[in-house]
């Protein structure tokens, strides 16, 4: 498959979007994540950075993963061999 510079970019955010998922999923509640939540927000237009740190009076929450939804977009989008090669990817970077 032949991907323009946007599709290019597109994968590389959502490779990176699975990366910071995967990792958020494993450590949550293990460790502080505010810096990981900062550049999610940044990148997503999301608030968990805020949320979390609210969170630290005892409240107990748990991180909802992203990545089926992430996924079915990268399989629609680019296919079953490119979401492949992203989870293999992703996996060895995480």
């Amino acid at each position: 498959m032949e991907l323009t510079e946007e599709m290019r970019y597109r994968l590389c955010y959502l490779a990176l979007r699975l990366a910071i998922d995967q990792k958020l999923e494993r450590d949550w509640g293990k460790e502080d994540c505010r810096g990981v939540l900062a550049f999610l927000d940044l990148m997503s237009g999301s608030h968990l950075a805020e949320e979390q740190a609210g969170d630290a009076a005892g409240a107990e929450r748990t991180y909802v993963s992203q990545r089926p939804k992430l996924e079915d977009f990268l399989d629609a989008e680019y296919g079953e061999e490119v979401l492949e090669i992203v989870q293999r990817a992703v996996t060895e970077i995480v």
